[in-house]
């Protein structure tokens, strides 16, 4: 593997899905091999003093938002002279990629959903992204479905190559020792069925419908709970929503968990169902291989990349995410059934470890780098 500069806003410390996937991308590549150029932000020496790798920070853009085109342009240059590098990842689809052919150095750009999304809506970007396209060695989209959405722009597919995330299988598959204090934090009681949903709390990740379903669940299943682990925007009316509904006992906000916090592991090994029904479509999902190396079963969106992610009755149940009868009815099914639970958590981990591990990622990514 030649040495690459990883080119990119999102990184640890910041809490994402993309985050997440490049921090366990460069904990798995050589260490010599693999340097970092990110954005800059505040408290992150303790992190990037941890990592075994470089990191390089700086701030991607000025007022406005306007990218710093002149100033990443040298700060890469000079990373290119400190560090030997001899090739380019983008970590995600930007304008700012157009730098690529001004650095006389081979660059690759791996797209995970919403980079490429944003491009349909506007015309220069159609046109860099075309651009960039041509020049580049390889697009690495993260699901087939982001694949379909780049060849539909540019027209062709013979630079683009799927390479799913990994996730770190040992972590969640391994049986925390926290779960029954975490219960008890929570005032659970162990007769209690646990439905888990994580993310962003946005409108499009879809809470709000399971929040409403809850009442009609409660009829069938008195001692059901729901923890909602992620912060966001609609926090707040999703508090007003649960509280209004008088379901403030079942309902439980843990607030955003970071990517290497154990209480995350421990948040999945405690639910029995995983729920995740955003109403647009996402590039994979990464929060569904957690819930399966974790052991759990997952009612999930049909839409976007979800269908890779999740196998569809064999690892848990897809939905339409508009249809609130289809999630009222999968969920039932699962909270109901405790043998397929069961059967689609086996086999949750087993296609967990079998085919996202993410040293297995790791060497498909290698082998094109």
């Amino acid at each position: 593997m030649k040495k690459t500069l990883l080119v990119t806003y999102f990184f640890p410390p910041q809490i994402g899905g993309i985050e997440n996937y490049y921090l366990n991308l460069c904990a798995n590549l050589p260490s010599d091999k693999i340097v970092v150029l990110t954005q800059e932000n505040s408290n992150t020496d303790e992190f990037d003093n941890q990592q075994n790798y470089k990191i390089h920070r700086t701030n991607f853009f000025g007022g406005f938002l306007s990218p710093r085109w002149r100033h990443l342009k040298g700060k890469i240059k000079k990373i290119k002279e400190e560090e030997g590098i001899e090739q380019i990842i983008f970590g995600h689809f930007h304008p700012l990629n157009i730098l690529g052919n001004y650095l006389d150095l081979p660059y690759y750009i791996f797209v995970h959903g919403t980079d490429v999304k944003q491009v349909r809506h506007s015309l220069w970007q159609r046109i860099i992204f075309k651009k960039v396209y041509n020049d580049c060695k390889k697009i690495v989209a993260n699901s087939n479905y982001i694949a379909s959405e780049v060849e539909s722009i540019v027209k062709d597919k013979n630079k683009v190559i799927v390479i799913h995330p990994g996730i770190n299988y040992q972590m969640f598959s391994q049986k925390s020792d926290q779960i029954e204090s975490k219960r008890r934090e929570l005032n659970f009681k162990s007769t209690d069925l646990i439905i888990l949903s994580m993310g962003r709390l946005v409108k499009q990740k879809n809470f709000q419908t399971i929040i409403k379903l809850f009442p009609d669940l409660l009829i069938d299943f008195p001692n059901l709970k729901y923890i909602i682990a992620g912060d966001g925007p609609e926090r707040d009316q999703l508090m007003k929503l649960v509280y209004n509904l008088g379901l403030k006992n079942n309902i439980k906000f843990v607030g955003r968990v970071d990517n290497n916090d154990h209480s995350k592991k421990v948040y999945y090994q405690l639910a029995d169902l995983f729920v995740s029904v955003s109403s647009i479509a996402e590039g994979f999902g990464i929060t569904y291989l957690e819930a399966q190396a974790s052991g759990l079963p997952i009612v999930a969106s049909r839409i976007g990349g979800s269908s890779e992610a999740v196998a569809s009755n064999q690892t848990g149940i897809l939905v339409d995410p508009n249809d609130l009868g289809q999630i009222k009815e999968a969920v039932h099914e699962l909270l109901n059934n405790n043998n397929k639970r069961q059967e689609y958590a086996v086999a949750g981990q087993k296609r967990a470890l079998d085919k996202f591990d993410w040293p297995q990622q790791v060497n498909k990514i290698k082998e094109i780098l």
